[in-house]
This record gives C-alpha cells, sequence and structure tokens, in this order.
C-alpha cells in the first residue's frame, strides 16, 4: 500500500532535498495526487531555524520557504509514486503576496497547503496558504521551473 502521510521530520526528510536544520517541515499530513494538492504543518517553537527572540516567533515571510518545501515534498511523492527521482526545482517568483499576520508566536501550529494551479513544460505555478488554526496568515502564488540537470542552469 502506498504511503499516504508522512508523520515526523525524518519522514519527511525523504521527500525533500533539505536536511537537518533547512528542513523546515515537521510533517505531510494530506496529498492528492490527482488533484495535484498538499498539506504540511509547521510547530513553531525556539528551535526553528528563523526564530527570532525579539519578536518571539518567526516572521510570517518564512512562510514562502515553507510553500516552497512543501512543493518540494509533492515532487518527491509524485517522484517516488511514479518509481522515478524527484526532479530539481527552482523558485522563478513569489507574486501576490499578501500576509495577515507579521509573526507566527512560539506555540503555532502553521498549516500550508498547496495546490498547482497551472503546468507548461518545466514551468509550474501553485497558489500557496498559510494557516494558523483557521486563520489565514499569508498567501501567494509561487512559479517555479523544474530540471533535469540543476547544474545546466548554472552554466547558463
Amino acid at each position: 500500500m502506498e504511503k499516504t502521510e508522512f508523520k515526523t521530520r525524518e519522514e519527511v526528510d525523504e521527500l525533500v532535498p533539505h536536511t537537518g536544520k533547512m528542513l523546515l517541515l515537521d510533517r505531510i499530513n494530506r496529498f492528492d495526487l490527482d488533484e495535484i494538492t498538499i498539506e504540511s504543518q509547521v510547530d513553531i517553537s525556539e528551535n526553528c531555524m528563523f526564530y527570532n527572540e525579539d519578536v518571539q516567533g518567526v516572521p510570517s515571510y518564512v512562510a514562502f520557504e515553507y510553500m516552497a518545501q512543501t512543493i518540494s515534498a509533492l515532487s518527491g511523492i509524485y517522484g517516488r509514486s511514479r518509481g522515478q527521482t524527484p526532479r530539481e526545482g527552482f523558485i522563478m517568483s513569489v507574486s501576490n503576496c499578501k500576509a495577515e499576520v507579521p509573526v507566527f508566536k512560539s506555540g503555532d501550529v502553521v498549516t500550508i497547503r498547496v495546490k498547482q494551479t497551472m503546468r507548461v513544460d518545466m514551468a509550474v505555478t501553485f497558489d500557496g496558504k498559510a494557516f494558523v488554526g483557521d486563520t489565514l496568515a499569508v498567501s501567494a502564488t509561487l512559479s517555479t521551473v523544474e530540471v533535469d540537470d540543476p547544474t545546466s542552469i548554472l552554466k547558463m
């Protein structure tokens, strides 16, 4: 039976290229490869990489990296479902950004929901939303590009 959730950081680590402190996601709650959607969560604490003592939390703009890593996890899940290695991806732009809160406070659980809205060859666009409880905290559109060989980008 195919795995449908990834409840620990160690399991999430299997899906994304980020490791150690750069792995920001705590778990994947659900995904749908037909709808091309995914939901992840981050537990905000003083141990978070971007925790800022001055504001007693994580600045909400970090949600864009949460969204990017959630997209990466979706790619990892998709690749696994096809018996393939996930393709490398890069964020080309973040637009339609709106932050409703300035900081995710210690103790908050941030839920990230991402949905693919468009794909043209290697260019893929996603709508991302970050929630604290039922409250929308941050929303954005992320435009990405997938490549087979990430070093080819550096040679351009």
